[in-house]
């Protein structure tokens, strides 16, 4: 019987891709010398990025043993974990107040130079925060960094396509993202979004209840969020914008629940702090770690009315450039992958906050771009975005350009958003 042919183009962004396997076993689909070379090529850079990672992980556990006390480096936990003992207490309030939080760092750091570490999220992250602050500041660390990169590895390899020979260890290759080392050195939440977002973009089609529940529980970072609503619209993804709003309903219920109402004013007030004392002041020292147009506009003296007008035009931008796409789909080609990686990708365009550890949530569109480049052919372009993407939060921590901000990162982050609608748009053959 002869096997069913089926059109690379037409599969693209059909989720999930039906193929039938008469690729040998050193060959990818393409032809000759190219193939092969691409395979090793790949194979290559999956064992160094598993290098990279693990030379990481022991290179952090030395950093955190040789410490004296508690260690600056993944630092940024403290304010987690310092908020949650405050929930703990029944003081959760506080951890929105600059004075009763500083006091708590203080006496678990016991170390001026660090510094205040803010609290910014909305009350129902303070539940998260909570339960890991019932462990000591280390084992919650280290838990919060395992727990979440986990989750993080899942959704990759949830998100990367089985029926391609070579995606077995695509997934590898993200684990050697230089993101994933710059968010597990603040300390930071890059994981917990990615994971967010990549569950979403896995089960948009098949379990759109389950990547509402994803959505929803994205809003612990609303910067994040702000373009998902209206991407759900306009690709008609009805019950998975209901389920969205619903948990984030529920979420807030919850932490009302927990917490009190007065806990709502606290946050509210809190906000106003940050947007006066946090992100509109001109200080080089904070903004050089920003990957947004505000954030440029800031950092090289422009003034605030130029920064948010910059932010806003590029947001609207980004925002028409996917509705567009989500409305130019070909007949058929609907994809909650597709979807998932073009949300993902307009992200860091419509917020005008977001510093580089949020880099990490660019491993969700490449991991689909990639996959579909493999599967069909790279068009003009991917190679380029794909590895532009992959290298760029490396120029953050490249101390010759620390007084000037890395616009080759927003540049980078914008050719792969570009080349991912147009991936997402192709008609089929």
């Amino acid at each position: 019987m002869r096997a069913a042919t089926i059109s690379p183009t037409r599969m693209s962004t059909i989720d999930p891709p039906l193929r039938v396997d008469t690729v040998p076993p050193l060959q990818v689909p393409g032809s000759g010398t190219r193939s092969r070379l691409q395979l090793y090529l790949l194979r290559l850079g999956e064992a160094l990025a598993l290098v990279a990672f693990l030379s990481f992980c022991v290179m952090w556990v030395r950093w955190q043993m040789s410490a004296p006390g508690v260690s600056k480096i993944s630092g940024d936990f403290v304010s987690f974990w310092t908020a949650g003992q405050l929930a703990l207490d029944g003081r959760a309030a506080d951890a929105y107040v600059r004075l009763p939080h500083y006091l708590l760092q203080m006496a678990l750091h016991r170390d001026p130079s660090w510094g205040y570490l803010a609290f910014f999220y909305p009350p129902f992250f303070l539940l998260v925060c909570a339960g890991f602050a019932l462990l000591g500041y280390f084992p919650a660390l280290c838990l919060w960094l395992a727990t979440s990169c986990a989750g993080y590895v899942a959704a990759l390899r949830a998100l990367l396509p089985k029926d391609l020979r070579e995606g077995e260890r695509l997934w590898v290759l993200f684990l050697g993202y230089p993101a994933v080392m710059i968010n597990a050195g603040f300390g930071q939440n890059g994981f917990l979004s990615t994971a967010l977002l990549g569950g979403a973009a896995v089960w948009m089609d098949r379990r759109p209840e389950l990547a509402g529940i994803c959505l929803g529980c994205l809003a612990y970072k609303p910067q994040l969020g702000l373009i998902v609503p209206l991407a759900l619209a306009v690709a008609g993804r009805w019950r998975c914008f209901l389920v969205a709003s619903a948990t984030v309903l529920v979420l807030a219920a919850a932490a009302t629940l927990a917490f009190g109402a007065d806990i709502w004013p606290a946050f509210i007030a809190d906000m106003a702090d940050a947007r006066r004392n946090w992100m509109e002041p001109a200080n080089p020292l904070y903004l050089q770690y920003w990957i947004t147009v505000f954030g440029a506009v800031r950092l090289h003296g422009g003034s605030l009315v130029l920064a948010y007008a910059a932010q806003a035009a590029v947001s609207v931008a980004a925002a028409a450039m996917l509705v567009r796409a989500l409305l130019r789909r070909p007949p058929g080609a609907r994809s909650g992958r597709a979807e998932g990686a073009a949300i993902a990708a307009c992200v860091p365009f419509c917020s005008p906050f977001m510093l580089e550890y949020d880099l990490v949530i660019l491993a969700v569109p490449m991991a689909w771009l990639l996959s579909e480049a493999l599967r069909n052919g790279f068009r003009r372009g991917e190679g380029a975005a794909l590895l532009g993407a992959y290298f760029a939060p490396v120029l953050l921590k490249v101390t010759l350009f620390d007084d000037a901000v890395k616009l080759s990162v927003i540049a980078a982050a914008a050719l792969l958003f570009a080349v991912v609608l147009r991936r997402m748009t192709e008609k089929p053959a």
